[in-house]
């Protein structure tokens, strides 16, 4: 009846570690790995495209985007100048 229980308790130990081992064996050691337990380094991300490096608005252009962002900047801060001056 021990050797039962014992066995018993051995299968449930047993089961118990199959998804650690399952999940540390995934792909095995290839090269390029880091030490188990780590994180891998970061992957590098591709350089910017750089044909845009040089493109420049147009003084249009700035213009309407000053005015865009005086006009909602006016809006979001409506409320506040509003009210009463703060010291």
């Amino acid at each position: 009846m021990r050797f039962l229980i014992a066995l018993g308790g051995v299968a449930l130990v047993v089961l118990a570690s199959l998804p650690a081992a399952a999940q540390q064996g995934q792909g095995g050691r290839g090269v390029g790995r880091g030490a188990p337990g780590r994180p891998a380094p970061p992957q590098q991300v591709p350089a910017r495209d750089t044909a845009n490096r040089d493109a420049r608005m147009t003084p249009e252009q700035r213009r309407q985007l000053r005015r865009d962002v005086h006009d909602h900047g006016r809006d979001i801060y409506r409320e506040r100048t509003a009210g009463k001056n703060r010291p």
